[in-house]
């Protein structure tokens, strides 16, 4: 596709070549008609087309160069668009940006390995456990909650977790306690840059540490949060790894709700 530079000089060269063209023929008409006290009508008559002409091809390459510049002040995306959300709770996958920040990821490819098909005999907690072994594989996890809304007290619960040290269970939350709770209310995602050393702490062979990014990611069925999944990492989460994981999300909510509907009907 041409630039608009290319279009304005494509313009101005088709026209420096008209106005040549048509100085030659009214020289040569002017000739003709000084030779002769008659008029040669025929020869006024191709002029005046070739005039007309002239200005219907300056016309459509003006249209052309118009439309040209058009399409490209709407498809021009400022690159510091994809970065003023960096340092925001907000992920970019929830803003503006995208309608046009679409990785080349297959989704539902991916889906299948991290999420086991459905045993009617599996407990609820041992299903969600390896969801959350996957995706701490797949993301680089250091920690993983799966917390699951308990329909009765309305309560968020944990249901499962990864690389959890701590002899006690995580604390459950109401809608819009804390962090987890404002993801559950607001049910958008939420990344934490540079967190608190004391917020986790997580035990392994290699000793002691404490991640530095966290990722809330909301389960929602219907438009209703029906559960969380709280991620930690020392690895930061990228717009890519933000994406993909909301739209994992979306599939997991869906399987959550098939495993629980299953071990009702059993």
């Amino acid at each position: 596709m041409f630039r608009k530079d290319n279009y304005r000089l494509l313009v101005t060269f088709a026209f420096i070549i008209l106005i040549i063209f048509l100085v030659i023929l009214f020289i040569t008409l002017w000739n003709r008609y000084s030779m002769s006290l008659e008029i040669n009508v025929s020869n006024v008559i191709y002029l005046y087309l070739l005039i007309i002409l002239a200005a219907a091809v300056i016309m459509f390459m003006v249209n052309i160069f118009q439309a040209n510049e058009i399409r490209t002040s709407e498809i021009d995306i400022p690159e510091t668009s994809l970065k003023e959300s960096g340092n925001e709770n907000i992920p970019p996958s929830d803003q503006t940006a995208e309608s046009f920040f679409t990785p080349d990821i297959d989704v539902d490819e991916l889906a299948i390995n991290i999420i086991p098909k459905i045993d009617f005999k599996e407990r609820i907690e041992d299903y969600t456990e390896k969801i959350l072994q996957n995706l701490a594989k797949q993301f680089e996890l250091v920690l993983g909650i799966f917390y699951l809304k308990n329909e009765k007290t309305s309560h968020f619960e944990p249901l499962s977790t990864f690389a959890w040290s701590s002899d006690l269970p995580p604390a459950s939350f109401n809608i819009g306690e804390g962090l987890t709770g404002q993801v559950a209310k607001n049910k958008v995602l939420i990344k934490v840059d540079n967190i608190p050393d004391d917020y986790i702490k997580i035990h392994s062979g290699l000793g002691f540490g404490s991640p530095k990014n966290l990722l809330i990611v909301p389960l929602l069925l219907n438009k209703e949060t029906i559960g969380i999944i709280e991620m930690a990492s020392f690895k930061e989460f990228d717009k890519v790894t933000e994406w993909t994981i909301k739209y994992l999300a979306k599939i997991i909510a869906n399987s959550i709700i098939t495993k629980l509907k299953a071990g009702q009907e059993k």
